[in-house]
């Protein structure tokens, strides 16, 4: 049952109501809930009410009504307009009251979505990967809801598919999205459909500028406020998977421009063609054996293109040159990494990207250029690109002399370190050559690699790390 108090924050108006049409009038007064039962009485003044007359409230649902009783019809015919009057400013007070109600609700749940779209945003902030963002939405959205499982499928960069589930199989997914009822009512906007197994499915549409790119649907009984969080969450989300994948092709974008820079730099002189290209594999090859994170070896490859980038400034002729230099020569060679600085500077990079770029020529014992940096004020990323760089160098072609075997080069590496080099990257490198790079990986790298002993080159690698292991070396 339900009464007009039920409705009504303030009940004064109300009390004040009846009591004018009671005293006043001297009309016997019952308020009624929507059963017939009274929830609010005055008498007359007089003795017999032998007339009376409802006045149902106006309200989108039974609350009941107004029973107005007087001596006999005239009395009540006189009184009606006042009953009516009153009458008009309950209903009037219970459409105010209601609607403050409802935009009551629609805040505190305008609020709880907030929450949750802020909860979101602070967990995929920084995160550049597209399905792990994807999958935080999902399993946030399906917590929120409560939903027994869900999936986004959606496009990826280069519009390939990606999709992330929720407590589903592969199998679930298609057989889901294969459902009629989706096939039937899943067009521009969050709908709520059942399924022909019964289930309860609700779908929303992910959209981007030139359409629809893909589709959230969740399991469960849904409630019409549940459609309302995800719709709205959808209208978020959307420019967000947009933005995500923009960010991700700009990325793409400016890491080619980075090569084809690299490029036209190693192309100034034969010797080095691919030289940069090396570098920044190798590097990101002995990042991932230190257990550097995706994004890390994502800056480190492109430190390692862009190491080189200050020899734009030296002649080709100082490059090229196949016999010694003369030490001007040389002082002008050691200025490269400056002039790496000056060019990348204004490009204001992250600063472990622009150390690894001009400190790969730093040395352990503070011999190296352009400053004089030694041990642990090296960076990272300089300290990993050193070790790259020199590796590339001796297995290389010079004007001035042949490839040097893999094997002799990380002879040379390993007696540098500690003096020359750092001792943990050697470390990775040669354990990366170990695990993860096979000889046929190595040749995607560089083809020219030449060996002393191909057939014996895993126990040469395993003598080579005991003796870099050997902590007695100065």
């Amino acid at each position: 049952m339900a009464s007009i108090l039920d409705h009504l924050f303030d009940s004064a108006f109300f009390d004040q109501s009846i009591d004018y049409l009671a005293e006043t009038l001297d009309l016997a007064i019952t308020v009624l809930d929507s059963e017939g039962l009274s929830v609010a009485s005055r008498q007359a003044k007089g003795g017999d009410t032998l007339a009376s007359r409802t006045y149902p409230f106006s309200f989108p649902s039974d609350i009941g009504s107004i029973v107005c009783a007087a001596p006999n019809q005239d009395l009540l015919d006189q009184a009606e307009p006042h009953i009516l009057y009153c009458l008009a400013s309950l209903n009037s007070q219970l459409l105010r009251e209601t609607e403050l109600q409802e935009t009551t609700e629609e805040m505190l749940q305008l609020s709880s979505q907030l929450n949750f779209l802020f909860k979101v945003a602070k967990k995929i902030i920084g995160i550049d990967d597209l399905k792990k963002c994807y999958q935080i939405i999902l399993d946030e959205i399906s917590q929120t809801i409560k939903a027994d499982q869900g999936f986004i499928h959606t496009k990826g960069r280069w519009d390939e598919e990606i999709r992330v589930t929720h407590r589903m199989t592969d199998e679930e997914v298609n057989s889901t999205r294969n459902s009629i009822c989706l096939k039937q009512k899943a067009a521009g906007s969050t709908i709520i459909c059942t399924r022909e197994d019964g289930a309860s499915l609700l779908y929303s549409p992910i959209k981007e500028k030139d359409g629809q790119s893909g589709q959230m649907v969740f399991h469960r009984a849904f409630s019409a406020s549940e459609k309302q969080l995800v719709a709205i969450i959808e209208n978020i989300i959307s420019p967000t998977f947009e933005t995500l994948r923009l960010y991700d092709s700009l990325q793409d974008l400016y890491l080619n421009t980075v090569k084809a820079l690299a490029a036209a730099i190693d192309a100034k002189d034969e010797y080095t063609h691919g030289h940069s290209f090396r570098v920044a594999k190798y590097a990101m090859t002995i990042g991932g054996q230190l257990g550097l994170g995706n994004q890390q070896i994502n800056d480190l490859e492109i430190a390692g293109y862009m190491h080189d980038l200050g020899k734009i400034g030296i002649s080709e002729l100082i490059l090229g040159k196949p016999g010694k230099l003369t030490h001007e020569e040389f002082c002008l060679i050691q200025k490269h990494p400056v002039f790496t600085d000056k060019i990348l500077q204004p490009i204001k990079l992250p600063v472990h990207i622009l150390e690894g770029a001009t400190q790969h020529h730093e040395r352990m014992d503070g011999t190296g250029y352009p400053n004089g940096l030694a041990g642990a004020n090296i960076s990272l990323f300089g300290r990993i690109i050193a070790v790259a760089d020199v590796f590339d160098a001796l297995t290389s072609k010079r004007p001035y002399r042949e490839a040097l075997p893999v094997e002799a080069a990380l002879r040379t590496l390993c007696d540098g370190i500690d003096s020359l080099f750092d001792r943990e990257m050697i470390l990775a490198f040669i354990s990366a050559l170990r695990s993860e790079l096979s000889k046929e990986a190595l040749a995607d790298i560089n083809m020219g690699l030449r060996y002393d002993d191909i057939q014996n080159l895993n126990q040469f690698l395993i003598e080579l790390k005991e003796f870099a292991l050997d902590a007695n070396r100065g």
